[in-house]
């Protein structure tokens, strides 16, 4: 995250700041969504090369060898829903499922039901909701109503801590410590990272919106 409270952000920073967590949450939901094919891989070695430091795979046998830890780690060993961690029930859609999609109807959100993805507390269901919210942050700060920047900052604070940080950070280790590709090791540790700070970037922004 861009060092911009050291200097008193003003709006337009703070709309660059938020477009910019709202591109790299939708990225990470998109990396967890399906199994990597060839644009995906071409789109993180150039963008976020730290995820494939050797570059894309140069032939078949390294896609396939990527497609199959998705699938070993997502669909067998570390399924990556909430409730699968949280409801103690232990069961998918359970009520852990329904405090989340409640909170995404109260936001205005309507996650997009996917194929193959059995909860819409699915971790990419979660992250393409932080993305929604820092949009709508970046919105309320082009149009200079700070109040309402403030309530989004708010929101994905609460969200942050009554969700994603509650289980992500348990189901990113456990994916660091299953995986057999450096991608998933690397995709796991960004994403817990990156939440970590953004909470601390939705406090310190939070104060900018109330002066």
């Amino acid at each position: 995250m861009s060092p911009l409270f050291g200097k008193r952000p003003g709006p337009q920073e703070l709309a660059e700041e938020a477009e910019l967590r709202r591109r790299i949450y939708r990225v990470q939901a998109a990396a967890f969504l399906d199994p990597p094919d060839e644009a995906l891989l071409a789109f993180l070695a150039e963008n976020y090369p730290f995820l494939l430091p050797g570059g894309p795979p140069r032939d078949d046998a390294g896609l396939q060898a990527l497609r199959a830890d998705f699938t070993g780690l997502f669909h067998i060993s570390a399924p990556p829903y909430e409730a699968a961690l949280l409801d103690a029930s232990g069961h998918l859609n359970a009520r852990a499922t329904d405090r989340v999609t409640d909170f995404y109807r109260a936001c205005g959100f309507r996650p997009v039901h996917r194929a193959g993805v059995m909860g819409l507390d699915h971790l990419s269901a979660e992250l393409e909701f932080m993305a929604h919210l820092a949009e709508r942050e970046r919105e309320a700060w082009r149009a200079g109503e700070a109040s309402k920047a403030g309530e989004s900052l708010g929101n994905q604070a609460r969200f942050l801590d009554e969700h994603l940080l509650r289980w992500m950070p348990v189901f990113t280790a456990a994916v660091e410590e299953e995986a057999e590709t450096g991608l998933y090791r690397a995709l796991a540790r960004w994403t817990r990272e990156f939440a970590l700070a953004d909470r601390v970037h939705a406090e310190k922004a939070r104060k900018a919106a109330r002066r």
